[in-house]
C-alpha cells in the first residue's frame, strides 16, 4: 500500500518535470500556478505514507532545513504591512505622500511579487523534498534521470523543428523576440540553454553509466567488437546526447554552453574521485572517441552561431557589468533586511543610469539579486543550506560503492546551473529550478545508502 503510494508520488513527480517547460518554462502566472498546485497535491499526499519514509534525518538535512526556514521567515516578515517606520522600504512613503495616510509599508518595495515569490520558494522546497523521500530507491532514482534526459530531447526536438521551420511561434503564439536563435518552448534563449544543459548532462551520465557495464574480454580485436556491439545497443543514448547538444549550440547561447561545459568538466572530476566508479572511470575511455566525435559533428552542423558571439564578445562594453555595478550600490543601501523578494524591478529603475537603455526586470546575477531582495544575513543562510547540500553529494561521491553516478551528477548539476547564475537569471524560470531540484533530490538521496540508514538505531 505504502510503496504503491510512493511510486504514484514519484509518478506524479516525474510528470511535473515533464511539463514544467510548458509554457514559457512556467514562467507564467497561470503555469506556475498549475506547477504550485500539482506540488501541493502531492505533498498532502506524503502525508499517508509512514514517518520513516518522509523522514529527512538520515541524509544530514536537518541544518539546511533549519537555515532555508531562517530564509522564510525573513521573506514573510518582508511582507508584513504595518512595519515600523524606520523599516519600511521608502518607496512606501512616496506612496503615503501621493495617496495619503492610508497606505501600510512594508519592508517589500512590491509586497504582491513578495508574497508570490514566497509561495515559490515553497513550490521549490516541495519539489526538492518529493525528489529526496521518492528517490530512495535506485530504480526510481534512475528512472528519474532517464526522465530528465528522454524529456530534455523531446523539447530539444520541437525546438530544432521550431528554428528549422522558420522561428516565428512560440507554442501556438507568435514569438516576440529572439527570431535568430532556438529557445524551445522558453522565451529566453539562455534559460533554454540552462534547461537544455541540465537535460545533456542528464543524458551522458547515463550513457556513461552505462558504458561502465561493458565487459571486455579477449584480445583488442574481440575487445574493439564487443565495444561496438554494445555501444549499437546504446545508440538511444548517444541520439539523445547529440540531439541536446545541437539543440543547445542552436540557442547561440554563451553562457548555457560555457556553463554546460564546466558542469560535464565536474562531471568527469567527480566520477574520478569516486571511489565506487572505477569500472566506469576504466571503461569511460570508450565513451570519449564517440563523445567526442559526436561535439565535433554538432559543433560543425550548428555551432557556428555561438561561436561567432564568442569571437564578438566585449567584456568592458557589457551592459551586464553596470547592472551588477548599480545591483551593489543598491545592496549598500539595505545590507541587512533587503528589498523583499520580487521587488529588484520596483527598486532598480531608482539607481538605473542613462547608460542602460534596456528595460531590466531581474539581474542578470542571481547571486546579487537574492543579496539584495534578502539582505545579507538571509542571503548567506540561503547559500550555505544549498552548500550543505552540495556537500552532502560530495560525501556521497566520496562513500558509495554503487550509484555513485547520482551524487556526481548532483554536483555537476550545481556547477552548471551556479555558474549561469552568476550571468543570468535561469533559475528565476520555475521549470529549470524545477528540473534542477529533482536531480539535486535524488543526488542527495542518493547520497546515502540505504543499508547505512538501517542500521542506525
Amino acid at each position: 500500500m505504502h510503496d504503491r503510494l510512493c511510486r504514484f508520488i514519484f509518478i506524479g513527480l516525474c510528470m511535473i518535470v515533464v511539463l514544467a517547460p510548458l509554457p514559457n518554462g512556467s514562467a507564467w502566472p497561470l503555469a506556475w500556478d498549475a506547477l504550485a498546485f500539482a506540488v501541493a497535491l502531492l505533498l498532502l499526499a506524503t502525508l499517508f505514507l509512514p514517518t520513516s519514509e518522509t523522514s529527512i534525518g538520515r541524509e544530514r538535512l536537518s541544518v539546511p532545513t533549519v537555515l532555508f526556514g531562517i530564509v522564510m521567515g525573513v521573506a514573510i516578515l518582508q511582507t508584513v504591512p504595518w512595519a515600523p517606520a524606520g523599516l519600511t522600504n521608502p518607496i512606501w512613503g512616496q506612496a503615503t505622500d501621493i495617496l495619503g495616510n492610508g497606505v501600510h509599508g512594508s519592508i517589500a518595495a512590491d509586497r504582491v511579487a513578495a508574497l508570490i515569490y514566497v509561495l515559490r520558494l515553497l513550490l521549490y522546497a516541495g519539489i526538492f523534498y518529493l525528489s529526496v523521500i521518492t528517490g530512495r530507491d535506485a530504480r526510481r532514482a534512475r528512472v528519474g534521470v532517464r526522465t530528465v534526459a528522454l524529456s530534455g530531447c523531446l523539447y530539444g526536438i520541437y525546438g530544432l523543428l521550431v528554428y528549422w521551420s522558420g522561428n516565428r511561434t512560440l507554442l501556438w503564439f507568435p514569438k516576440w523576440a529572439y527570431f535568430k536563435d532556438a529557445t524551445g518552448t522558453f522565451v529566453n534563449h539562455n534559460s533554454f540553454a540552462t534547461y537544455l544543459g541540465l537535460c545533456t548532462l542528464a543524458a551522458i551520465a547515463l550513457t556513461m553509466e552505462s558504458f561502465a557495464r561493458i565487459d571486455l574480454r579477449g584480445d583488442l580485436r574481440r575487445k574493439i567488437a564487443q565495444a561496438i556491439e554494445f555501444i549499437t545497443r546504446r545508440a538511444l543514448f548517444l541520439l539523445m546526447v547529440f540531439i541536446l547538444v545541437t539543440a543547445l549550440l542552436l540557442t547561440h547561447s554563451r553562457g548555457g554552453l560555457a556553463a554546460t561545459i564546466a558542469g560535464l568538466i565536474a562531471l568527469l572530476v567527480a566520477i574520478t574521485f569516486a571511489p565506487g566508479t572505477g569500472r566506469l572511470r576504466r571503461i569511460g575511455v570508450w565513451s570519449i572517441g564517440p563523445g567526442v566525435l559526436m561535439l565535433v559533428i554538432a559543433i560543425l552542423i550548428s555551432g557556428g552561431g555561438t561561436l561567432d558571439r564568442l569571437a564578438a564578445t566585449d567584456i568592458d562594453s557589457n551592459t551586464r557589468l553596470l547592472v551588477d555595478q548599480l545591483t551593489i550600490q543598491a545592496i549598500k543601501d539595505y545590507p541587512i533586511l533587503g528589498i523583499g523578494l520580487g521587488s529588484f524591478a520596483s527598486v532598480f529603475q531608482i539607481y538605473r543610469t542613462a547608460a542602460i537603455t534596456f528595460y531590466f526586470d531581474l539581474a542578470h546575477n542571481d547571486y546579487l539579486q537574492n543579496v539584495l531582495e534578502l539582505g545579507i544575513p538571509a542571503a548567506l543562510c540561503l547559500f550555505t543550506a544549498i552548500s550543505c547540500l552540495l556537500w552532502v553529494c560530495i560525501y556521497g561521491i566520496r562513500t558509495r560503492l554503487r550509484d555513485a553516478i547520482f551524487p556526481c551528477l548532483g554536483l555537476a548539476a550545481s556547477a552548471l546551473v551556479g555558474l549561469h547564475a552568476t550571468i543570468d537569471f535561469s533559475l528565476q524560470i520555475p521549470a529549470v529550478t524545477a528540473v534542477y531540484l529533482f536531480l539535486l533530490g535524488i543526488a542527495v538521496a542518493q547520497s546515502v545508502s540505504s543499508r547505512k540508514a538501517a542500521l542506525k538505531p
